[in-house]
């Protein structure tokens, strides 16, 4: 199974995960980081590399971030290229539960590669109009 690490500012990473598993029940080998208000990088870099270690199950973890270019999103690609250089792990950015739940569900058969893009899919696929829809 892939591990999924969700990272944010603020509370949105924890609450989301909360709502997650209000949809899904519990869920194994998933955390989520949330930058807080005042914390240091070097601090939530910290915290990030312990939840990467608690999901990690050897078939690699996605991390998924809020906002490509935000302080979270940062703090991930540079520990990508230190702290964690010889895990095996993707990013993908705008954190949302569509995707979120797609992950959850996918990562018991897929790899991590396979994995990425159906959650890439979900994200995009689950932001729906409802005028749209009615004119379909």
């Amino acid at each position: 199974m892939v591990g999924i690490v969700m990272v944010s500012h603020c509370n949105l990473a924890p609450e989301l995960h909360k709502t997650l598993e209000t949809v899904m029940g519990v869920q194994q080998h998933i955390e989520s980081v949330g930058l807080h208000p005042g914390e240091s990088k070097e601090n939530f870099k910290l915290r990030v590399v312990e939840a990467v270690s608690r999901v990690d199950r050897g078939r690699g973890v996605l991390i998924l971030a809020d906002l490509f270019g935000g302080t979270p999103c940062n703090a991930c690609f540079e520990l990508i290229g230190s702290e964690l250089r010889n895990a095996r792990i993707d990013i993908l950015t705008g954190l949302n539960l569509p995707m979120a739940v797609k992950a959850c569900r996918a990562r018991h058969v897929k790899s991590l590669k396979e994995l990425v893009s159906v959650v890439k899919k979900a994200a995009t696929e689950g932001v729906m109009s409802y005028a749209e829809m009615l004119v379909e």
